[in-house]
């Protein structure tokens, strides 16, 4: 994969989604016992143009800097087992301006903050040892989806697994 041609963070319009239909998922204690302190998000649904909202003890996670990685990337678009993807950088290609995160991975993993105006940023990490990090609004909820051409959720299918560990709350 050539991903020089994919920035890490993109700015696109989310002023045609509504946020009310996004999956909440709730965080939990992760299983691994190497990872204490992280909070690990189990399922996240890949056919909700939306996507899901992470939510800790019952409310939206809202933090201004985290650091992530995401395991157990086992999804699929379309209805064919041949378009199975299990890398967050899902195809490894940027994608056109018709896609809901234009400029970032063909079927890759997409963190995000829902608004109007999206600050979407390509995920590229699976491991513990070296997670992503990022600052965020504090006043915005985190979410993650997969990136899809606009209007094309419904035909997905599987999951993947987030494990965040808040550095700084406010």
């Amino acid at each position: 994969m050539d991903l020089t041609q994919v920035p890490p963070e993109i700015t696109c319009d989310g002023s045609d989604l509504d946020w009310s239909q996004a999956a909440a998922i709730e965080g939990t204690q992760p299983q691994e016992e190497n990872l204490q302190g992280w909070i690990a998000f189990y399922g996240l649904r890949v056919n909700q143009e939306p996507g899901n909202i992470l939510h800790w003890q019952g409310q939206p996670l809202r933090a201004s800097r985290i650091r992530f990685f995401v395991k157990n990337v086992a999804w699929r678009y379309g209805f064919s087992f041949s378009t199975s993807i299990r890398s967050p950088l899902g195809k490894g290609i940027p994608t056109p301006s018709e896609w809901r995160y234009p400029g970032l991975c063909r079927y890759g993993l997409v963190l995000f903050q829902p608004n109007a105006r999206l600050v979407a940023r390509q995920v590229w990490e699976s491991s513990p040892e070296q997670p992503q990090e990022v600052d965020l609004d504090p006043n915005l909820d985190i979410a993650f989806n997969v990136n899809d051409a606009k209007g094309s959720y419904g035909d997905n299918s599987g999951s993947f697994d987030i494990y965040i560990y808040v550095q700084v709350v406010n």
